[in-house]
């Protein structure tokens, strides 16, 4: 007897929970949530709040926020003040009104319980979100029906859809509306997929869009554009689930096609399937899902979501019988595999729905996150939002960020396990599973016959094709264009999988350095201070070229990174102008300390004169002062390599150490080298062309030089015959180069017309050729200029405007200058 009771109360409280979720879906358009359920059972079980339990959170995150949250989402519901005193008496009150019978539409309703339910205040207006409060549903002079009433009224819908896990669905609204439309009658396509890799929120979209769906269904008129059903049915065949604890493996999934004929039987309720054949079981679902409504009389419209169709035990089979089923029946399948029936593609979140997502979680499980570790969240999920609910999830229960962070890219970790294990066992010893660790070595999307020559698997172009396709069909690699990608997290786990394969990782890796070799070679030996520059095509490639130099520079492969180098650096020094210093020229610096200290070691002691050239003269552009002392030491060390190298070398030497001695403001030294330099000039050692710019750059640094030093008089002199010579040779950038000199020196001579001829010209020149450094020169110009003539105003909208360049680049001593400069306005 005492059995029965415990199991009759039992059965009582899941029907009150029952009652509370049906409530919050036919109001709010919600429904409640896994913990919501745990806090329910407890408080109709009688528990005091300071003793009800949840696995995960602790007691205060119960105590504050989950059960405030509930009380509140209950009060909205049901528009009285609902709390754990009042709880089960406002629930069974309307348990008691649904049952069949108890009353018509129009009879009275019992207020009396309410009344005694409502001991404390009822939410006032301005509590309620708007068309909550039921005199907002219906108009004035309408029949007056008690919320019960109300409750019992509408249309009794068959489903069996899981509850959420968060009490709100964050993002892809553009997935859900046109989901919404392929679900539309007005639609024709009956089997629609939603394809997606493991952990992108296959599941969840799904379920979301079913129960939209579930609520128009339930009150059409709220929801008018939203497609309504009669019935619908949940089927799962994921074998686990993902929790902030770990994996957690289903104990029933349904992975055959009798299961999912089963679960339609037990939602609609209609058929026995005891017994019978499974063709006899086919029929027999077919015809109970062609049946119809006993409400409308009109066939029974059923919304069937079948999900992770890829682990059926013969998913075929399946397939064949959706494409069979009537046409009320809208199938919506969810896949880590592409299908040809009717997609839905998701992809990682967008940047600012997973910050959102994030954000969410975060509140919701009374987690304190600033912008900068929602960043750092960001980037260690991928946007995939399985990794953002563990990662944050993980965080409740106590872990630190760190920790969190590192598991993420751990390729042995719970994440990468339930996204792409079971998929990437499947692949093994075949073609696919080359091309996914080969791919995994590019940081960003390649061509696909890069990835082609780097895989080397020794096939057919086409079985190389269909090995590519069936990586996209699986999600496992994204299409952009004519490139090819993955997301982080697949990246990091076809990492794992490389180094599991020491042989193939060998092999792939030297083909890997060889193809950035071949491809980078055409870019070699350009001069670096013309605006006639050919890169195409080295931009796209540039973050794959960078991981490989930093692979041969780890592995210690000296002679592939000089080559690289020495292909690339043009391109740096180029883009370093253009972009920003900061990357491409610390891209620089890394590198060649590395090749300084590999060729010392070597003996190479041209090489090792040409990579310290290079280096110093890079610091030297930089006008740091800690950079400055360290080039003046490779100068001269490069003194003492004189011997191992030719006469152009040595002119160069002289030249660019004469920059180092201007920017260190020791002007006498400065000439002298450049009087070494001029003696040293050539034109046999040199072709034509680059002698005559040769004498171009002495001429503009011996200027720069007397500018420096105030002598203005000699500095117009030399600049503007380096500006005669440039246009000769038809060098234009050393031509505005020079210019912009001069208008300077033209503005101190009180000339301010003529500089800002000059400046006009050399800031559309540089616009037009996409030179943000020139640019800045040329505003800070042209604020000295309108400065002059007594305009501070605009001088400083200039100087700004020049400030904003110089910081952009990574110039710290041109924005101090400029910053200066505003300070005296």
């Amino acid at each position: 007897m005492a059995l029965r009771t415990v199991t009759t109360e039992k059965a009582k409280i899941m029907e009150l929970i029952a009652v509370a979720d049906r409530l919050v879906g036919d109001r709010l358009h919600q429904s409640l949530t896994d913990v919501d359920k745990i806090v329910l059972e407890q408080a109709l079980r009688g528990s005091k709040l300071k003793d009800i339990q949840v696995v995960g959170y602790s007691q205060g995150t119960v105590e504050r926020v989950f059960a405030p949250r509930l009380w509140k989402l209950l009060s909205q519901a049901c528009s009285h003040k609902v709390g754990i005193k009042n709880l089960r008496l406002i629930l069974e009150d309307y348990s008691q009104q649904a049952q069949p019978n108890a009353l018509s539409v129009g009879s009275d309703f019992s207020e009396n319980a309410l009344d005694r339910a409502d001991e404390a205040a009822t939410l006032a207006p301005q509590d309620l979100p708007n068309g909550i409060g039921w005199e907002g549903r219906f108009p004035q002079g309408s029949l007056r029906e008690s919320p019960a009433q109300r409750f019992i009224a509408q249309p009794f819908i068959l489903e069996n859809l899981p509850a959420p896990t968060s009490t709100a669905f964050i993002g892809r609204e553009a997935e859900i509306e046109r989901l919404l439309h392929l679900l539309s009658p007005d639609h024709a396509a009956h089997l629609i997929s939603i394809a997606g890799i493991g952990g992108v929120g296959k599941t969840s979209l799904a379920v979301e869009c079913a129960r939209r769906c579930l609520a128009a269904s339930r009150n059409p008129q709220a929801y008018p554009n939203v497609p309504t059903f009669n019935a619908l049915i949940f089927v799962s065949a994921k074998l686990c689930y993902l929790q902030s604890f770990g994996l957690l493996q289903r104990f029933d999934p349904m992975r055959s096609l009798q299961d999912i004929l089963q679960q339609i039987a037990d939602v609609l309720g209609e058929t026995e399937l005891a017994g019978a054949s499974l063709n006899e079981q086919i029929h027999m679902i077919r015809r109970s899902l062609h049946g119809t409504s006993s409400a409308t009389h009109t066939p029974r419209r059923t919304l069937l979501i079948i999900d992770n169709l890829e682990t059926m035990e013969n998913p075929q089979m399946v397939l064949s019988f959706l494409h069979d089923l009537p046409p009320s029946v809208k199938s919506l399948v969810t896949t880590r595999e592409q299908s040809v029936f009717v997609p839905v593609r998701l992809v990682a979140m967008p940047t600012d729905e997973a910050l959102s997502l994030i954000q969410h979680e975060a509140q919701e499980k009374g987690v304190a996150l600033n912008p900068t570790e929602r960043r750092a969240l960001l980037r260690a999920t991928g946007g995939l939002p399985v990794a953002i609910h563990y990662a944050i999830g993980q965080l409740a229960n106590g872990f630190d960020l760190a920790t969190v962070l590192q598991g993420m890219s751990n390729p042995t970790g719970d994440v990468a396990r339930f996204c792409f294990e079971t998929t990437v066992n499947g692949l093994r010893g075949q073609p696919s599973h080359h091309l996914l660790m080969a791919l995994a070595m590019f940081p960003t999307p390649v061509l696909r016959e890069t990835l082609f020559q780097v895989a080397d698997v020794a096939t057919s172009p086409d079985a190389l094709q269909g090995a590519l396709s069936q990586l996209c069909q699986l999600s496992l690699v994204n299409q952009q264009d004519n490139r090819y990608g993955m997301l982080p997290l697949t990246q990091e786990y076809a990492l794992a999988e490389l180094k599991a394969h020491p042989d193939f990782a060998q092999a792939a890796r030297q083909r890997w350095v060889a193809w950035a070799l071949q491809f980078s070679e055409p870019y070699a030996n350009q001069e670096v201070k013309t605006w006639h520059l050919s890169f195409d095509g080295l931009q796209e490639e540039w973050q794959n070229l960078r991981a490989i130099a930093d692979f041969c520079m780890t592995e210690g492969w000296y002679d592939e990174l000089l080559r690289l180098w020495n292909n690339v650096k043009a391109y740096t020094y180029s883009m370093g102008r253009r972009k920003g210093r900061t990357d491409y020229w610390g891209d620089r610096l890394r590198w060649t300390e590395w090749l300084i200290a590999q060729a010392t070691q070597r003996s190479h002691w041209r090489t090792l004169a040409e990579v310290m050239l290079d280096r110093a003269w890079t610091l030297t552009a930089t006008r740091k002062p800690r950079a400055l002392e360290e080039a003046e030491q490779l100068f001269e060390q490069i003194q003492t390599l004189r011997d191992y190298q030719d006469q152009p070398f040595q002119t160069e030497w002289a030249k660019k150490m004469s920059v180092l001695r201007t920017q260190q403001q020791q002007f006498d030294e400065a000439h002298q080298l450049l009087d070494e330099a001029e003696a040293l000039l050539n034109p046999a050692d040199w072709p034509a062309g680059k002698y005559a710019r040769q004498r171009v750059q002495l001429l503009y640094y011996r200027g720069m030089t007397h500018f420096k030093a105030g002598q203005i008089a000699a500095a117009k002199q030399v600049f503007e015959t380096a500006c005669a010579q440039a246009h000769e040779v038809g060098w234009e950038r050393a031509v505005r180069m020079t210019e912009n000199w001069l208008a300077d020196i033209a503005v101190r001579e009180g000339k301010l017309d003529e500089a800002e001829q000059l400046l006009v010209e050399g800031l559309r020149i540089a616009e037009q050729q996409d030179d943000p450094t020139r640019s800045a020169y040329v505003k800070r110009s042209f604020a000295e200029l309108v400065q002059a003539r007594g305009n501070p105003s605009e001088a400083q909208r200039w100087a700004r405007e020049a400030l904003a360049l110089f910081e952009q680049l990574g110039m710290p001593y041109e924005a101090e200058e400029t910053q200066a400069f505003l300070n005296g306005l």
